[in-house]
């Protein structure tokens, strides 16, 4: 009886009950939003932490690009893509312990038109150039003659610029803009960060403090990381290898997110201190932008076995054609994409 009574109150009342379904599309619409809203303010911290977030920030350099790459500008709340390839050379400039600025890292980052990968291509700093109006030279010296002052501080700007323009005579590519990284601004913004997470394929011990870094991954603070990204001795491939280790610093770093807006903050303004940017025609906040809409960052190898050659008992590296022509090609042509998936030997 008590149970009859009760179903019959439930049925005179269920028509007074709102439909589930639009209650039910409004909470999914909000938890998309918020989720949309999660993965661009982590794509914005990763891009931050590709070293060009730094100079969008109200305490960023300066600009130093006076032609717009697209039309549209970075606004919080949206990425774009290149509407053309884009390439941007990233120099690791050693200036601790008061050594010369010469770019001991040369890395390039290529995004291809409409894509969302980076591609990392390395070129080495012993490799042979000609370094436009200087002569015959390694390549990263060319940031020592294009920066070097007599009787003043060293002209990043017009280091970066000789760089860029040697890196075009020697493969060809157009260069949009440089990121100048110094080893002192990589420690700041490690640290800044609460250290980074690296992996490495092979142990490395320190010439300069007898440190050994196993093999495998591990958190480093940023004297830690500066120690290891300076190792080439000792190792099988030189040079290769050091630029390896850099490649794979830099998809940790981009990797890595922050949920933190104070210590995005903090991260931001070292890199300010340590970090420069430049190009032709492309603005820093249209960089960033783009980077922000990067999902993925891939390495492509052109070799580990450089050919060396000793030419007035000064040891160079030289490219091998058969390895690297086609990868030039492919940026040039805009098909490193297609180039990639054809060659998956030669992407990780």
């Amino acid at each position: 009886m008590i149970e009859d009574q009760l179903r019959a109150t439930f049925e005179r009342h269920e028509t007074l009950a709102p439909p589930t379904a639009p209650l039910r599309e409004a909470i999914d619409r909000v938890v998309v939003r918020r989720r949309r809203k999660r993965r661009l303010t982590n794509r914005l911290a990763s891009a931050t932490l590709a070293v060009v977030a730094a100079v969008a920030m109200p305490f960023a350099l300066r600009d130093a690009v006076d032609q717009p790459f697209t039309g549209e500008t970075f606004l919080p709340g949206g990425a774009t893509v290149a509407d053309r390839p884009l390439t941007v050379a990233v120099l690791g400039v050693d200036n601790d312990g008061g050594r010369s600025y010469r770019a001991d890292t040369v890395l390039l980052a290529h995004v291809p038109a409409g894509s969302h990968t980076a591609y990392l291509v390395s070129l080495s700093s012993d490799l042979l150039v000609e370094i436009p109006d200087r002569g015959r030279a390694r390549l990263g010296e060319s940031f020592y003659f294009g920066s070097e002052r007599h009787g003043a501080g060293p002209d990043l700007a017009a280091g970066a610029k000789l760089t860029a323009d040697t890196i075009t005579a020697t493969t060809g590519l157009r260069v949009d803009a440089t990121v100048t990284v110094r080893y002192s601004g990589l420690r700041a913004v490690t640290d800044a960060l609460g250290g980074v997470e690296i992996c490495v394929e092979r142990p490395v011990t320190s010439r300069h403090t007898g440190r050994v870094f196993p093999a495998g991954c591990q958190r480093l603070d940023g004297k830690g990381m500066v120690d290891l990204l300076r190792q080439r001795y000792g190792l099988p491939h030189g040079a290769y290898d050091r630029d390896a280790n850099g490649r794979a610093f830099v998809r940790a770093l981009i990797g890595t997110e922050i949920r933190d807006p104070v210590r995005l903050a903090r991260v931001a303004q070292a890199a300010s201190a340590g970090i420069d940017v430049a190009g032709a025609g492309i603005s820093t906040p249209q960089l960033l932008s783009i980077a922000a809409g990067v999902d993925a960052v891939k390495s492509v190898d052109i070799g580990s076995n450089f050919r060396g050659v000793t030419i007035g008992r000064v040891s160079y590296q030289r490219l091998d054609p058969a390895l690297s022509t086609p990868v030039f090609a492919a940026i040039k042509e805009n098909r490193l994409t297609e180039w990639a998936e054809a060659n998956p030997q030669s992407v990780r």
